[in-house]
């Protein structure tokens, strides 16, 4: 690989990912910090639609950290050289 392509390279990939590596984590922080205002307000009282409210937003993160597992391994896949790569055969139903 040339220079200029590996310059490329880190310009158009490892760079971007670094960058969303840096929000995911700054994500994980603020998570961290309602996991611990959710303990703290669970024990003072119950509201049944506040709580509604806050599991469709948590539906709707794990949704999306699903899509990000999804891409995150396709990427993995990409980059891996072709040699090395596994492929698998699709196994036949059997019947033992």
């Amino acid at each position: 690989m040339t220079e200029a392509s590996c310059a490329t390279l880190e310009m158009a990939i490892a760079l971007p990912l670094g960058v969303v590596a840096n929000q995911l984590m700054r994500i994980e922080a603020d998570l961290r910090l309602l996991n611990m205002r959710a303990l703290s307000f669970a024990k003072q009282r119950d509201n049944a639609r506040l709580t509604g409210q806050i599991e469709a937003r948590l539906d709707n993160i794990n949704a999306a950290l699903d899509a990000i597992r999804g891409l995150v391994s396709d990427i993995e896949a990409d980059i891996q050289p072709r040699s090395t790569r596994v492929i698998r055969e699709p196994q036949p139903n059997r019947d033992d």
